[in-house]
């Protein structure tokens, strides 16, 4: 039978995972983002197996809450190197079709 901890030893992993996720974030370190994810993961429904309706509810909407955040400035990141990329993209277009013009 799995070892079953305390919420609050639990909440404390699960909030520490976080804040790492968020820290490797800032850092624009993307390997490690996706280990913490994983790592999160798997140490969230370790704490939800080993709690079920026992959970601590307010820990869990915490947490939510932060991964929600979390969540939004991926997006926000994501979106940012998009639009970078197309500018790029646009920008060789555009250099390309000028040496093109000029050739001719």
């Amino acid at each position: 039978m799995a070892e079953m901890y305390a919420d609050h030893c639990d909440a404390s992993l699960l909030h520490a995972d976080l804040a790492a996720l968020h820290d490797a974030l800032q850092a624009d370190d993307n390997t490690l983002a996706q280990q913490i994810m994983h790592s999160h993961d798997r140490h969230l429904r370790q704490y939800i197996d080993q709690r079920g309706a026992h959970a601590d509810m307010d820990s869990l909407r915490e947490l939510l809450a932060l991964q929600h955040s979390l969540s939004r400035e991926m997006l926000q990141r994501r979106d940012r190197a998009a639009a970078h990329l197309r500018g790029q993209r646009q920008a060789r277009n555009a250099a390309s079709a000028y040496q093109h013009a000029q050739e001719l």
